[in-house]
């Protein structure tokens, strides 16, 4: 049974996905959001290298991975989760995430808890994959920028960090 994965350890919403940081089991919006930003203007402005080099496949899949879960993040306008797991149960336990079996509470933003600068980077990523993907999946493309300019919305209407919001960041 794969906790990790299980909307019932995340509040309901389908958290799955995404990418963990560093050694943990623990999602953070904020680098994972970065992380999607520099991948994209890495492919945006060296694409010749990353044909050249046979991975170009690659990184559009990596990104996309990354994407898909800022998106699911993304639930409403005015909501972004922007952790999945704590630090300091994460650190506590050491085995495999599927032999998982504790809370994996969820944290997110909103217009009462705010994080500008989460949902700004989350805004920025998703804007860079949409030129990212303009030309090989307009469509998805065109879902990024459905969800961008929500989060930038998002930041500019309600500013805080988001490190006050979710303090376990």
């Amino acid at each position: 049974w794969d906790t990790i994965l299980s909307p019932r350890y995340t509040g309901g919403v389908d958290l799955s996905g995404g990418y963990y940081d560093a050694g943990d089991n623990v999602k953070f919006g904020f680098p994972m959001a970065g992380a999607m930003t520099l991948l994209a203007w890495g492919g945006i402005s060296f694409q010749p290298g990353y044909e050249k080099s046979g991975q170009w496949a690659t990184l559009l899949v990596a990104v996309r991975w990354g994407d898909d879960w800022l998106m699911k993040a993304h639930p409403e306008p005015d909501v972004l989760y922007g952790q999945v797991g704590r630090g300091d149960l994460d650190h506590a336990f050491w085995g495999p995430p599927e032999a998982m079996n504790m809370p994996r509470p969820s944290f997110r933003i909103d217009a009462d808890h705010p994080g500008s600068d989460l949902a700004g980077e989350a805004s920025a990523a998703l804007s860079a994959d949409a030129i990212l993907f303009q030309k090989s999946d307009p469509a998805y493309a065109a879902r990024c920028l459905e969800h961008a300019p929500q989060l930038f919305a998002l930041a500019d209407k309600h500013h805080g960090a988001y490190t006050d919001t979710i303090q376990d960041a």
